[in-house]
């Protein structure tokens, strides 16, 4: 594990051997929050789950938080500002996988455009692009997760993250 100032974090990547092993279109790691540490809050483009896998704390996903406990599963949408306490004395450990953004999107289209032979402007056309997007379309922040909970009773189908035993 290295602490990830960035987020204030130990995390490990999935596949951190970008020269032998070409990440596939999803990202993940393990990451370890503190004891009474709170990761660094933070939005991104991505779909997030978070698989608690050792200890417990506060899962904060916009203006609703709620508990998390080992053997829970947390999705967490695009766009929704996110952070998880560890609020105990005891390790607070999750595997995290995300998927999507713009930065996945634009590598799965250049991917489909070479595999087609098609180049330059045609290429983003075809993918969806304009000529500006496919050259912008920049590394998005990844990390820990973003979206909102719910656990069931009482929220809107869709109108946040799902918090899974």
């Amino acid at each position: 594990m290295v602490f990830e100032d960035a987020y204030n974090v130990s995390s490990r990547r999935i596949f951190p051997w970008p020269e032998a092993v070409a990440e596939p279109g999803w990202g993940g790691g393990w990451v370890d929050v503190a004891p009474g540490e709170t990761s660094t809050a933070h939005s991104h483009d991505e779909n997030e789950m978070f698989f608690i896998t050792d200890g417990s704390g506060l899962m904060r996903i916009g203006e609703e938080t709620r508990r998390v406990t080992a053997g829970e599963t947390v999705f967490i949408p695009p766009f929704q500002d996110h952070d998880l306490t560890n609020d105990t004395a005891g390790r607070l450990r999750f595997v995290t996988v995300w998927w999507g953004g713009a930065e996945a999107v634009a590598a799965e289209r250049a991917r489909w455009a070479a595999e087609f032979g098609i180049t330059g402007a045609a290429a983003a056309a075809d993918a969806g692009l304009s000529a500006g997007a496919a050259a912008d379309a920049g590394p998005s922040a990844g990390g820990v997760a973003d979206a909102g909970l719910s656990a069931g009773a009482g929220v809107p189908a869709g109108a946040g993250a799902e918090v899974a035993p």
